[in-house]
């Protein structure tokens, strides 16, 4: 998550009102008996091609969520030869002894013992050596570099201590005198790859990794499976960008490791990798690897969950998220990240413990006090998050992130139906900054919720003026037109917009619901063609998919117009299966083909699909006219009361429900 201006997005959502566009059959009388009229007019008005509406909301961003990594990139040194520093001197012996066994204090007395004696030169330098490396270990570089040197006068020829000395220069940043005792410890021992490896990870420290690659593959012609060369080689070919070549050599290093620390940082480097790469499944499986290795490490665990949750195993990314959020309780930055994952899963109330907890560590962070009130606006309590967006003006007021809260909080307002308030909120933001086109497209609307038509108009109008790039004014206004009825005002602008935004879908398919209100369904056809033209995979493709079917099938031609509508329905479905508003309009072109089975099954699959109480309605309405149309009217009767019950305001279901009993009670009779 960015800093920058409480990183909220202000943009209203403009919803066109797409609804299924559905079957408007024309009344006609059924032969039953003088009495008894069956309506046929599919659906209410509601339900035909989409009314567009401006509708709005605080705009969030999407939750930022993504693979958290390690540090700066990581390699490892060989460890030390303690082979070159063996001694039979006694002191050494217990130094070395009570270094292994941590009494370091104790060591280094025993060390120092030896340097004051009468030793040998050669006990002298290991003792030396041994300080050195207790003092690099401990981070006093000086110290051991001043070791050290006394300890190469002692044995000009020991690798080791030539490694530590170089090892003690990189500690203190002088990379130049490190490559140096690098080198003479290779010198020294030319068959093995200790002062290689290190050469190459001071040439990566300092960014050389060209050199670093060289040094490293060197290392790996002596010892081809060294896991910690592979690893480190992988590391710097990452760096140069080279990052299918580095993948092989992290698999190597894991493989040749099996299940130490390079093991874990080379599953836990592919785990990233692959959910960096979208490849969920291999991402699942390396990060599970690093899991194995080390359970306890709640990076891995966060990566892990969010592979799941990439891949829709919602109840396992829950389960990682939580160990995560347990283990790295300390850890501010994958707690956020963690809320943002309960955010994407709409478990609010956990994203806003998580978040809450972030704001009492730093009550004044105004990133964390956006993302509240995003929760708390996705949870419905927009006092809350009128009341944290409010905060940040008072924390930071007249800046950028104030300018953001106040146009949210003009969001809010408007939604909440305090239009004047929400202007003010507006106004506050352009005060901050005076081409804040967004403020103006926001208050636009607000104005015109308000019944102030002029001054939306004019607001969007300064909007388009402050950003010409932006189509949004454009359709606010075009949108405006079409509502209020200026059909050749509306055509002008969708026009004007389409012209200037080619690859935008929205005017074409506002012009086609537009052209079937007014009759012309050739004219709407060709427009939900260009929808689909510019990009065939969109869901307003999708949509325009179903329009176009229904609007051939309604032509009521012969039997090619009726196929051609129910394969460009099937399409729809196969964008997005057992869509309710797809299966409707199929159910609608087999009515047209007087498929009533199919037409029935159908409508059933819309009714058990559907959550919307108006189209389920319609599917039963349409259930009866089928049994109708076959004179079975007790079903017809049975369908047509139960799409009254979901929708008891359709004065026509109530009309055919009177038809069908009239025709039920006549059949019984002439039993």
């Amino acid at each position: 998550m960015s800093d920058k201006g409480a990183d909220s997005q202000v943009q209203k959502n403009r919803i066109s009102g797409i609804e299924p566009a559905a079957e408007d059959y024309t009344p006609r009388r059924q032969g039953v008996d003088k009495k008894a009229i069956i309506i046929l007019s599919s659906v209410a008005a509601a339900l035909l091609l989409a009314v567009v509406v401006l509708t709005q909301f605080v705009f969030k961003k999407p939750g930022r969520f993504s693979p958290l990594k390690e540090g700066p990139g990581v390699t490892f040194d060989e460890p030390a030869r303690d082979e070159r520093l063996a001694s039979d001197n006694e002191h050494i012996k217990r130094g070395r002894e009570s270094y292994a066994r941590g009494y370091i204090t104790d060591a280094i007395s025993e060390f120092n013992s030896v340097v004051e004696s009468d030793a040998p030169d050669r006990d002298k330098a290991v003792a030396l050596a041994y300080l050195g490396k207790i003092y690099n270990e401990r981070g006093e570089y000086d110290r051991a570099v001043e070791v050290l040197n006394r300890a190469i006068a002692y044995d000009k020829e020991n690798p080791e201590i030539f490694r530590q000395l170089s090892m003690a220069y990189r500690g203190r940043r002088e990379f130049d005198k490190a490559l140096e005792a690098a080198e003479k410890s290779t010198a020294a021992a030319d068959k093995d790859i200790d002062g290689k490896v290190l050469t190459g990870n001071i040439y990566f420290e300092t960014g050389r990794y060209d050199e670093a690659i060289a040094a490293y593959r060197e290392a790996l012609s002596s010892e081809p499976e060294n896991p910690r060369v592979l690893y480190n080689l992988g590391s710097a070919l990452m760096k140069k960008g080279d990052e299918f070549a580095a993948v092989e050599y992290f698999k190597k290093a894991a493989a040749a490791d099996r299940i130490g620390e390079i093991a874990f940082r080379a599953y836990s480097r592919l785990g990233v990798i692959y959910t960096e790469r979208k490849n969920w499944d291999e991402a699942e499986k390396y990060l599970k690897e690093a899991v194995n290795i080390r359970p306890g490490d709640a990076l891995n665990r966060y990566n892990l969950g969010i592979a799941y949750l990439r891949q829709n195993k919602t109840a396992e990314a829950i389960a990682e998220l939580s160990k995560a959020e347990s283990l790295g309780e300390n850890n501010a930055a994958m707690l956020e990240n963690i809320g943002e994952a309960y955010f994407s899963l709409k478990r609010y109330d956990k994203s806003a413990e998580i978040f809450t907890r972030l704001s009492r560590l730093n009550e004044r962070n105004v990133r964390i006090l956006s993302r509240l009130a995003d929760i708390y606006y996705e949870k419905g309590e927009l006092d809350q998050a009128y009341e944290l967006y409010r905060r940040i003006t008072t924390i930071e007021p007249a800046t950028e992130n104030a300018r953001v809260a106040y146009l949210n909080m003009g969001n809010i307002l408007d939604e909440m139906q305090r239009f004047d308030e929400a202007v003010d909120a507006y106004q506050k933001a352009i005060a901050i900054s005076p081409k804040d086109a967004a403020a103006y497209f926001n208050m636009g609307i607000a104005y015109k919720h308000a019944g102030k038509p002029e001054l939306a108009i004019f607001s969007w109008k300064k909007a388009s003026e402050l950003n010409p790039a932006d189509a949004n004014p454009q359709v606010a206004l075009a949108d405006y037109y079409y509502e209020r009825g200026f059909y050749d005002l509306a055509e002008t602008e969708y026009r004007r917009i389409a012209a200037r935004w080619p690859d935008l879908q929205e005017p074409h398919f506002k012009m086609g619901t537009m052209y079937y209100k007014r009759g012309l369904y050739d004219y709407a056809v060709r427009a939900f063609d260009k929808v689909i033209e510019i990009d065939s995979r969109s869901e307003l493709a999708r949509q325009a998919l179903v329009n176009k079917a229904l609007l051939i099938a309604k032509k009521e031609k012969g039997a090619e117009e009726v196929e051609q509508a129910m394969g460009l329905v099937r399409k729809a479905l196969l964008m997005k299966p057992d869509d309710p508003e797809s299966l409707y309009a199929l159910a609608i072109v087999y009515m047209k083909k007087e498929m009533y089975d199919s037409a029935i099954d159908t409508f059933y699959q819309v009714v058990r699909g559907s959550s919307d109480n108006r189209l389920v309605a319609e599917a039963y309405h349409n259930i009866g006219k089928c049994h109708f149309k076959r004179r079975q009217y007790k079903k017809a009767l049975q369908a047509f009361t139960r799409g009254i019950e979901e929708d008891p305001s359709n004065e026509e279901l109530r009309m055919n429900r009177k038809a069908a009993s009239q025709a039920y009670e006549a059949e019984l009779g002439r039993d």
